[in-house]
């Protein structure tokens, strides 16, 4: 007896006619997503990676709510949402708070895997209770995004190392290092770079290990900044501790994990003045927030202390800074050097989404220059066509800054 699929086949018909394909999805295609602020970076990532730019809007309600609206399938896809802190485009928590939206707004198209790459942790510096009733920040924070659905996060450079422990069950944290980065602009950049001659610098004991490391990458000398309390209370003054001769040293380079406001750096680079008043300063950092009057702050080093630059890599976005410093001083935008790190992102998310691990040596020792070739075959493999493979330009409206409930 025939079935009913063959009464129904007509032999004139062709085969296109007769059955209807079916594409079956092999594996978990990546997509990447980039809220609002994050473009510069995504446009670079993207060049490296070549994959499509996955497409999403976000809009403001009457009442100052917030929206997020994924405009294309992620089933089964392996998702990754690139967040950049950027002051000129939205205060942090309304930053923080679309993260969330967006996230739970991915997880609920049932991807394959969801990522946060978030390069400067934020809320990092409150991690420890200083007095009793103080909340630990970013351990709140990555359980807020681990509960609206990310099973991953991606981050730069901890403020402190004990973070990384903070990752709610069901998340895994991982941490990369722009040693390699930071090191490569140094010697492409200080004037007249020789090992004999340059020493870093850290700026208390707490940075001594991120210091020291950077040393031995530069094969530089090793020197460190400390509080000395002639009498008990106050703050006492910064003194520098070395344990070789420096009268050859002609370039000092101020390493720290962060620049917020900058007065430890004030300080540290009086002291460093002080003791060597001929030699050239320079400040280097994974992070660079710039905030309160760190532009008055810089000038006055510049002016009084010989300091050259201050460089930090794009884990921030420096826009609004500059925009600041300009207003202050037209010849202070010049000081702030910015590090490129989209490559090290590109190659971290190549490799997560190829199932290959991140925190290796052979990883973190690669530098700006040097070929990747996870990194390549992940961008062959999964490439996209030139216009899909760059960020949508679709207009959105600016949110607001901060405002009562934000």
């Amino acid at each position: 007896m025939a079935s009913s699929d063959d009464e129904d086949y007509d032999e004139d018909d062709g085969p296109e006619d007769a059955f209807q394909s079916i594409r079956i999805p092999l594996g978990h295609p990546p997509v990447l997503f980039g809220l609002p602020g994050s473009q510069d970076l995504m446009k670079e990532i993207l060049r490296h990676l070549k994959w499509r730019f996955g497409e999403c809007a976000f809009h403001m309600f009457d009442n100052g709510e917030i929206g997020a609206k994924v405009l294309q399938t992620v089933a089964n896809h392996d998702v990754f949402v690139v967040i950049l802190r950027n002051d000129a485009i939205s205060e942090v928590n309304f930053s923080l708070m679309r993260l969330l939206l967006t996230v739970d707004a991915l997880r609920g198209e049932s991807p394959h895997r969801l990522t946060v790459v978030m390069p400067c942790l934020e809320y990092a510096r409150q991690d420890r209770k200083l007095v009793a009733g103080e909340a630990i920040a970013p351990k709140l924070l990555l359980r807020c995004i681990r509960t609206a659905g990310a099973t991953r996060f991606v981050t730069l450079d901890l403020h402190n190392q004990a973070e990384a422990a903070f990752s709610p069950q069901g998340m895994v944290l991982d941490e990369l290092s722009s040693d390699g980065y930071l090191a490569d602009f140094i010697k492409r950049n200080v004037l007249d770079f020789d090992e004999d001659h340059t020493v870093v610098c850290a700026t208390n004991g707490g940075g001594m290990k991120f210091t020291r490391r950077m040393a031995d990458i530069l094969r530089v000398g090793f020197i460190m900044a400390d509080r000395f309390r002639q009498k008990g209370g106050g703050r006492g003054d910064v003194k520098i501790i070395s344990d070789s001769e420096l009268k050859a040293v002609t370039t000092v380079i101020v390493i720290d994990d962060m620049f917020d406001t900058c007065g430890n750096l004030v300080e540290v680079c009086s002291a460093l003045h002080l003791l060597l008043p001929e030699a050239r300063l320079y400040g280097v950092a994974p992070h660079g927030y710039f905030s309160g009057d760190a532009g008055e702050k810089i000038k006055l080093l510049v002016e009084d202390c010989k300091l050259q630059w201050l460089a930090v890599t794009n884990s921030v976005d420096q826009t609004a800074a500059l925009r600041r410093f300009c207003s202050l001083d037209p010849q202070l935008e010049r000081r702030i050097r910015v590090i490129e790190i989209s490559k090290l992102l590109a190659g971290a998310i190549a490799r997560l989404h190829l199932g290959a691990p991140v925190n290796v040596a052979k990883f973190k020792s690669l530098g700006p220059n040097d070929p990747d070739p996870v990194l390549t075959d992940a961008s062959q493999q999964n490439a996209a066509p030139l216009e899909a493979a760059s960020p949508p330009n679709k207009p959105s409206p600016p949110p607001p800054g901060p405002g009562p409930g934000l």
